[in-house]
């Protein structure tokens, strides 16, 4: 028995990933996920609502049972470490292995990806499908859909996109994200001073930050309005995979690596 799952994140991209894979494989054989992290903004509510319908589908949700939220995390663990952010470990991927990915014993399980049409995201995922996960799927990819296609899209059957999209980010990241660099946290400080504030706080107590600046320690309270611009909002997109090492990319033509996928 073959079940896809697609890993609905809130972010355009994953939105409708997930509605061309209903359409290739067929609502029956895809089930929805989409992993709560506490940290989200309570807009995705309504966007989730809004697929749901779009897909004539329900989207499953979970949530982990040891972590309310992001920052509870980095209250016991650490913002951000060489080998990843603990909350995307601890909120994401846990919560996948633990409460989902059980419930699929003995079938094989094939994952959707949001992977957009571009050869960085190509070349992302060709590393993901040969170093992580055989068993993957990228529609975006295989139907040339970009992130300004899937916007339209979305507009195209009358959804609005997330608040998070309207409000100037490039993605529909936990508020506060952890992995954001100065300029980002700089909108943050201005859009929701209540998480900067909060974090900055969790920073002072467990001296470690979020943000580095001349290879030295950052904290949030010293962070001039000054610093960082508006390039620093490029973060990645905090999906299912969102840790996944780039270094060593490889170099292909777009068309090449589609044969690959």
């Amino acid at each position: 028995m073959k079940k896809y799952i697609g890993w609905l994140s809130c972010g355009v991209t994953s939105a409708v990933a997930c509605k061309l894979a209903l359409d290739m494989y067929g609502k029956d054989n895809v089930d929805l996920w989409y992993i709560e992290t506490g940290a989200s903004h309570p807009d995705n509510e309504r966007f989730i609502k809004d697929c749901e319908k779009w897909y004539g589908k329900e989207i499953k949700i979970a949530k982990s049972d040891k972590f309310s939220s992001p920052l509870e995390v980095a209250k016991k663990e650490l913002f951000n470490t060489p080998y990843g952010a603990p909350c995307t470990k601890y909120l994401k991927k846990e919560v996948r292995q633990r409460q989902i990915m059980p419930l699929y014993d003995g079938v094989e399980v094939w994952h959707i990806l949001g992977f957009e049409y571009s050869l960085h995201e190509a070349n992302r995922a060709l590393r993901w499908k040969e170093q992580q996960t055989p068993n993957c799927v990228f529609p975006l990819i295989y139907k040339g859909y970009d992130k300004q296609r899937c916007l339209l899209e979305l507009k195209k059957v009358g959804i609005k996109i997330p608040e998070m999209y309207k409000l100037g980010y490039h993605n529909n990241n936990c508020i506060g994200c952890f992995k954001g660099g100065m300029g980002y946290w700089n909108k943050i400080r201005k859009d929701f001073p209540d998480v900067f504030e909060a974090v900055s706080k969790v920073e002072q107590e467990t001296k470690h930050t979020c943000l580095k600046k001349n290879g030295e320690q950052l904290y949030l309270k010293d962070l001039k309005m000054t610093d960082g611009n508006h390039s620093d909002l490029e973060i990645p997109d905090c999906g299912l995979f969102c840790d996944l090492e780039m270094d060593g990319i490889k170099s292909k033509k777009i068309e090449e690596i589609i044969k690959l996928l």
